[in-house]
């Protein structure tokens, strides 16, 4: 009886100890508080793990309720007009919205924690009142940052440096960047103004005065070839009385929207306004290339420290380009081939067809003197005799292949083939088996590779 009561005194100690931190759930956990002065944040995590795991994230889920409450209100015209202007979907922007108002909470209070076996809860506030007061700080600071660069943009204008003012104009989207369905008015020399529209106005307006030309014409080239010209731009600023000045460190992207080949993609424009881009090689084998030289935005001013939504809104900007045809032909060729059966030279080539339909195919030429082309195919083949079974002739064919590169000198491919089994009545005729397989080798094997090399 005596340890009986002990344990029963002991049950009560720890029922004691522990009913408090599982005392009745609070209304708030049950029903959602609602309360015009403040806004509400109630988050919950399951316990598991280690207990500051749990803590921290009830904490920040009831942080994001807290910022999805502030933006919940948000206008929807003005979440339309950063939707179009970005290219994002509607969720996507008001997501980047909670985002930021999540990252600038400050000024909230803890109200309350309530704990079961299960799960955390915790309950914050924050006041309207304040709320609004640091917002409008937040915002006011922004503007400045943002007119002070859009000014200097201006004045770059003035100097005539389009392309520092373009990269001062698109520099004043970020301080408010965390503010883009906001409205933002503030006074610029005496007169009322949006500051967003006002910023995107001055980068459309600047690009639009802003043109590029180059050769008009076709410029030809050989696949596998570097371009024997070069692709000029000529970048200008076309003033309001209609002048043409040159604009000076423009970045400039350079890229194949049709065909294929090596070039450098990043390159800015000299004092002259000029900018010059050489085509190391031509890889692909469509006959009518195009490259493009488009104006490069964000060499002016780096995306990866803004928000997706001014990601989306720069990276729909038309901007100035131009585009230069490529009229590419295939190379020329010439073939040495020495093909015999049995050591007596063939009559009648078996190999060089297989091979120049082959490449035909891929757009190459073939010319009847060495010194016209730009490849030299050498082949070396010959049959040679194997066993006689049943009456059933067997042949082997054996033979080297090397392409000459005669613009660089170089070897650019060789290979050998040995044992090439042809069968048939006779060994004449098992030789010439031979040959058509070894064909079969070079249009699936040998002329791809040969494709290969040239392109590299």
């Amino acid at each position: 009886m005596l340890f009986s009561g002990r344990l029963y005194l002991f049950i009560i100690i720890v029922i004691g100890i522990i009913a408090p931190a599982y005392a009745k759930t609070p209304d708030w956990v049950k029903q959602r508080p609602v309360d015009p002065a403040y806004y509400i944040g109630i988050g919950v995590a399951v316990k598991t793990g280690d207990g500051k795991e749990y803590l921290q994230s009830a904490k920040q889920a009831a942080l994001s309720d807290l910022a999805s409450e502030i933006t919940v209100n948000i206008s929807s015209e003005l979440i339309d007009i950063a939707v179009e202007q970005s290219g994002l979907s509607e969720e996507r922007v008001r997501q980047e919205i909670r985002t930021t108002t999540a990252a600038e909470l400050e000024g909230y209070e803890l109200i309350d924690t309530y704990e079961n076996s299960n799960e955390y809860w915790v309950y914050y506030r924050l006041s309207r009142a304040t709320y609004a007061a640091n917002k409008q700080k937040r915002i006011d600071n922004a503007v400045n940052l943002a007119m002070n660069l859009y000014d200097k943009g201006q004045q770059q204008l003035e100097k005539r440096d389009p392309a520092g003012a373009l990269g001062l104009y698109l520099e004043a989207f970020k301080p408010i960047q965390g503010y883009f369905t906001e409205p933002l008015e503030t006074t610029y020399q005496g007169k009322q103004i949006y500051v967003k529209n006002e910023i995107y106005a001055a980068v459309q307006s600047i690009l639009g005065q802003i043109q590029f030309s180059g050769s008009p014409e076709k410029t030809p080239g050989k696949l596998g070839q570097p371009l024997a010209k070069t692709l000029d731009v000529q970048a200008e600023y076309i003033t309001s009385g209609n002048r043409r000045i040159p604009v000076a460190n423009l970045p400039l992207h350079f890229q194949f929207v049709r065909g294929e080949g090596e070039l450098i993609e990043q390159m800015h424009t000299n004092s002259q306004g000029k900018a010059r881009c050489r085509v190391a090689k031509i890889t692909g084998q469509d006959q009518l290339q195009m490259v493009t030289a488009s104006l490069n935005l964000q060499q002016l001013v780096p995306l990866d420290s803004t928000n997706e939504v001014i990601q989306g809104m720069i990276a729909g900007i038309a901007v100035p380009s131009q585009r230069f045809i490529l009229n590419i032909k295939g190379l020329t060729a010439f073939i040495d081939a020495k093909e015999s059966n049995f050591g007596k030279p063939l009559n009648v080539s078996q190999l060089e067809p297989v091979i120049k339909n082959a490449l035909m195919a891929d757009g190459f030429s073939f010319v009847d003197k060495m010194n016209d082309a730009d490849l030299v195919i050498t082949i070396m083949a010959d049959s040679r005799k194997g066993a006689e079974v049943y009456g059933q002739y067997v042949a082997y064919v054996d033979l080297s292949l090397s392409v000459l590169d005669m613009n660089s000198g170089k070897e650019i491919y060789k290979n050998r083939l040995s044992d090439i089994k042809g069968i048939h009545l006779d060994y004449d005729h098992a030789g010439l088996k031979a040959y058509e397989r070894a064909g079969e080798t070079i249009t699936t094997e040998i002329v791809p590779a040969i494709i290969t090399q040239v392109e590299k």
